[in-house]
């Protein structure tokens, strides 16, 4: 990608981040003082808008740091190879796109992989957003391995919308292409996977599938070995097929990767 491209990349995914912020705030306003439940919620959410804060920063001083180079080209900063606590990385966005309104079901998967969180963090981002503003119904995340020996876990962010037009399929990903109606740039869904690929992973829409799906691949560590499914913060999602998980609790996060 350009450095010009990159440039504006940066600025959708910052606006989209802040967008998220402030709407954690207002929430952190209306919630009650009173009960255990609300308590709990409020610290998941302040903790939330921490680590989304902190995320903003690191990218602004890679962007200062990117413009003390005396000539402008492509970007060339390589992305950090750290173990990623997806669970972590998950829970972070589920929160900031349930203060804006959306409907986020998941279950916690224990699930570590190998790249950079700040990256993935951008990616999953822009999915959701994507599915917040082009799709419909409740938006569902599922973290899983390809296959029992596979290297890789997926990401499969679905929603209930209309899907991808046939005719955009094929070029949902360039630069620049938006769905008939939108107001988007066109941007999102070719910098997530720019983002996915320069860290040995991939973006791609599934082929067939009832709801309207969106797949993140990245090298896959394992599981986390303990990890308490019941900590505060993990609620049932009710009226799921699954009564699956929603892990509201991103106490301890910001980027919990170790270096490689």
């Amino acid at each position: 990608m350009s450095r010009v491209g990159a440039d504006r990349a940066r600025l959708h995914e910052a606006a989209s981040t802040l967008a998220g912020v402030r709407a954690a705030t207002t929430l952190l306003h209306s919630l009650g003082e009173i009960g255990e439940i609300a308590k709990e919620r409020r610290a998941a959410m302040a903790a939330m808008v921490e680590s989304e804060l902190e995320r903003l920063e690191r990218m602004v001083r890679e962007e200062q740091d990117a413009a003390k180079v005396a000539v402008p080209g492509p970007r060339t900063d390589e992305p950090r190879a750290e173990v990623i606590d997806l669970d972590a990385v998950v829970s972070t966005m589920v929160l900031a796109h349930e203060a804006k309104g959306t409907d986020v079901r998941w279950r916690p998967s224990r699930m570590l992989a190998l790249g950079d969180s700040d990256q993935l963090t951008e990616a999953l981002n822009v999915l959701l957003d994507n599915a917040a503003a082009h799709g419909a119904g409740t938006v569902r995340i599922e973290v899983r391995a390809t296959e029992p020996a596979s290297s890789s876990v997926e990401i499969a962010v679905s929603d209930e919308g209309p899907g991808v037009p046939p005719e955009l399929r094929r070029r949902i990903f360039a630069w620049g292409v938006s769905r008939p109606g939108s107001t988007g740039q066109g941007i999102g869904l070719h910098a997530a996977r720019d983002l996915m690929e320069r860290q040995g992973g991939f973006l791609e829409l599934a082929e067939a599938d009832e709801r309207t799906t969106f797949v993140l691949g990245i090298p896959m560590l394992g599981c986390a070995d303990e990890r308490p499914d019941d900590r505060p913060g993990a609620r049932a999602d009710e009226g799921t097929q699954e009564g699956a998980d929603r892990r509201d609790d991103p106490r301890h996060r910001g980027r919990r990767g170790v270096a490689a």
